[in-house]
């Protein structure tokens, strides 16, 4: 079953507006695709046919996202479910995830307190899949 995608028509997250996390998701697929320039990232486009992700990086982007909502729950830590991984193809289908994941946040605190990214955490992590420099 493909993703619902309800934010197209219904925008539930509290937290952050769709243009705010459109511009996490942004920095994401710019901080693994760094060939890709941050006006090139479309909702629309396809990672692999547009942008050359393979499936590493598609992992990253995840990753990443983990990171940077890591402190969004006092109670939990922020898991980004990888059990659609094989489905993802579209940047949308990233953005529909983390959209999932963290209104699911919200919708279990008993206090509203707002969900921020954490860019920091973005910046200090390493390009997965570039640990090592290559050598020239």
């Amino acid at each position: 079953m493909g993703f619902l995608k309800r934010w197209k028509t219904s925008w539930d997250l509290k937290s952050l507006t769709f243009d705010e996390l459109f511009h996490v998701i942004v920095e994401v697929v710019t901080k693994q695709l760094t060939e890709i320039e941050k006006s090139e990232v479309e909702l629309s486009a396809n990672l692999n046919l547009d942008y050359d992700a393979d499936s590493v990086d598609v992992v990253a982007m995840l990753l990443y996202l983990e990171d940077m909502f890591k402190n969004a729950s006092p109670t939990t830590r922020t898991v980004v479910p990888t059990d659609k991984l094989g489905q993802i193809v579209l940047v949308e289908d990233i953005f529909e995830i983390i959209y999932e994941v963290l209104v699911g946040i919200e919708s279990k605190m008993e206090i509203f307190t707002p969900i921020v990214p954490d860019f920091e955490a973005l910046e200090k992590r390493k390009k997965i899949g570039e640990l090592y420099p290559k050598k020239n």
